[in-house]
C-alpha cells in the first residue's frame, strides 16, 4: 500500500511539468448513461470491441467510432454516438482538473451503477496528465465520517498507465466493473472502495486471423478487509465476441492458496438486438468457487434491459433477479468461522450492493437527455430463506448547473435492522 502511495506521489513531481494533451485515457466504470451509449453501438452491430469490462480504452474504440456516418443510424443510435463523441472530445482535450463534493446524511447509502459512496462527506480534487505513452492522475480524497472507520485521506481514483502498443501497464486505485449486469455484478463494481493494485492489460488492435476482438486484464492488488489477514488478491479476466452481437467473458480471482472457497470464477454472456429505434438486451452471470459441493447452488445473476427515444432523450428500463444463496452448507462470498465474510475491501463486498445469500429482484428506469440532465428510478427486494426481507429505493435527478453537475438523491431502504431510514444524497461534481 505505501509503495502504491509512493508511486503516485513520484509521477506527480515527475510529470507536472509536462505539456498534457489528453483529459482521460479510460472509459471508468462510473457512468452508467455512457456505459448505455456503448452498449447500444455494439448491439447494433457498430463497434466490436468488448464493454463488459471496466476500464476500457478508449484506444480500443477509435477505430470504428470514426467509421460511423451519422445519417445512416437510427434516432436512438445517433444520440448514443453523439454522447460518446462527445465524451471522447473532453476526454481529448476537454478539462483535466476535477473538484467533487459530496455528502450523505445516511451511513446505509443505496447505490446506483457506479456510486461511490463510502463515508458522510468528502472532498476530491484530481488532476489528469498525459504524455504520448503515459498518463497519471493524481486525485487526493478528503473524508468525513468514513463508513469503515478509518482512511480519512486516500489516494482513491488515482493511477500511473504506460502504454505499449497492444498492451497497457498501470500501477492505480480504480474500480473494476466485470460483466454485463447493470445493478449486481459478481466480483467486480463499485460497492466498496477500490483495490489498489497493479494492472496488465491486453488487447490487441488487429487479433489473429479468424478471432474477434478481444481483451485479457490481469491484477494483483492488496485487499484490506479491516479485520483479517487476506491482504492480497489476484484476477484475470477474458473477454470477446463469439458470435455477432453475442459478448461473452471468463473471470477468476483468488485471495489466498490455501483457502479453496477463495478461488472465485465467473462466466457471462450478453446478447441484443435493435428494432427501429428500441434496443433490446439480455445476460446472465454465473459464478462458482473451489469449493462447491453436489448440495450447493452457484451464484447467479439474470437480466434484461430494453432501450428507446429520439435524438435528443433516451429511456432505458432494466430488470434483473440474482441468486446470492450458495445453499444450505457453502455461500459463494465465503465466510470464516467467525461469520465474517472474506472478499471485502474496507468491510464492504467488491462484488454486489446485494445482501450474501439473498434472492433479489431489481428494477431501474433511467431518462438521459443529451445535455447532460437525466432522472434515475432504482428499486429493489431481497429475500432469504429465513423469511427476512430488504427493500431498497432509490430516485435522483442530474441537472448540469453552468459548468458543473450536481445530483440529488433520496433514498428508502427497510431491513430487519434498518426500520424505514429515508436518507437524502448530494453531490457537485466541477471540472476545468
Amino acid at each position: 500500500m505505501r509503495f502504491i502511495k509512493h508511486t503516485y506521489l513520484a509521477a506527480a513531481l515527475c510529470v507536472a511539468a509536462a505539456s498534457p494533451s489528453y483529459a482521460s485515457v479510460w472509459i471508468e466504470a462510473s457512468d452508467v448513461e455512457l456505459r448505455n451509449s456503448l452498449i447500444v453501438l455494439a448491439e447494433s452491430g457498430l463497434i466490436e470491441t468488448p464493454i463488459q469490462q471496466y476500464p476500457v480504452a478508449w484506444k480500443s474504440i477509435l477505430p470504428q467510432l470514426d467509421a460511423l456516418d451519422p445519417s445512416e443510424l437510427s434516432n436512438t443510435q445517433k444520440l448514443a454516438l453523439q454522447h460518446v463523441r462527445h465524451s471522447l472530445s473532453q476526454a481529448q482535450s476537454g478539462p483535466k482538473t476535477r473538484w467533487y463534493i459530496a455528502a450523505t446524511d445516511s451511513e446505509n447509502a443505496v447505490l446506483d451503477y457506479g456510486d461511490d459512496i463510502y463515508e458522510e462527506g468528502k472532498i476530491s480534487l484530481s488532476r489528469t496528465m498525459h504524455g504520448e505513452r503515459w498518463a497519471a492522475r493524481v486525485q487526493v480524497n478528503y473524508r468525513q465520517d468514513p463508513f469503515e472507520g478509518d482512511h480519512k485521506k486516500t489516494l482513491d481514483g488515482s493511477y500511473l498507465a504506460y502504454n505499449l502498443n497492444d498492451w497497457s501497464f498501470s500501477v492505480d486505485a480504480l474500480p473494476l466493473r466485470w460483466g454485463p449486469a447493470e445493478h449486481s455484478s459478481l466480483l467486480f463494481s463499485n460497492n466498496a472502495r477500490p483495490i489498489p493494485k497493479v494492472r496488465v492489460d491486453y488487447a490487441p488492435d488487429y487479433p489473429p486471423a479468424g478471432m474477434a476482438p478481444f481483451k485479457i486484464s490481469l491484477f494483483s492488488g492488496y485487499q484490506d478487509d479491516g479485520y483479517s489477514q487476506h491482504y492480497q488478491v489476484h484476477g484475470i479476466r477474458f473477454s470477446s465476441q463469439f458470435l455477432s452481437k453475442l459478448w461473452f467473458g471468463i473471470s477468476a480471482i483468488e485471495q489466498r492458496e490455501d483457502t479453496i472457497s477463495n478461488r472465485m470464477l465467473t462466466a457471462d454472456a450478453r446478447t441484443g438486438f435493435n428494432w427501429g429505434k428500441h434496443q433490446f438486451s439480455a445476460y446472465a452471470e454465473i459464478g462458482i468457487d473451489k469449493q462447491l459441493e453436489s448440495d450447493d447452488k452457484p451464484a447467479y445473476t439474470l437480466g434484461g434491459q430494453w432501450m428507446m427515444g429520439s435524438d435528443s432523450v433516451r429511456h432505458s428500463v432494466t430488470v434483473e433477479y440474482s441468486q446470492l444463496d450458495g445453499g444450505n452448507e457453502h455461500d459463494f462470498y465465503s465466510t470464516n468461522n467467525a461469520g465474517r465474510q472474506y472478499f471485502l475491501s474496507h468491510q464492504r463486498n467488491p462484488g454486489s450492493p446485494f445482501p450474501k445469500g439473498t434472492q433479489t429482484a431489481s428494477f431501474s428506469y433511467r431518462q438521459f437527455s443529451n445535455d447532460g440532465s437525466a432522472w434515475t428510478v432504482l428499486v429493489s427486494r431481497s429475500n432469504n430463506d429465513g423469511a427476512d426481507s430488504t427493500s431498497r429505493a432509490l430516485i435522483r435527478r442530474t441537472q448540469p448547473v453552468w459548468d458543473s453537475l450536481v445530483r440529488l438523491s433520496v433514498q428508502y431502504l427497510d431491513s430487519p435492522v434498518i426500520d424505514q431510514d429515508v436518507g437524502v444524497q448530494l453531490s457537485w461534481e466541477w471540472r476545468f
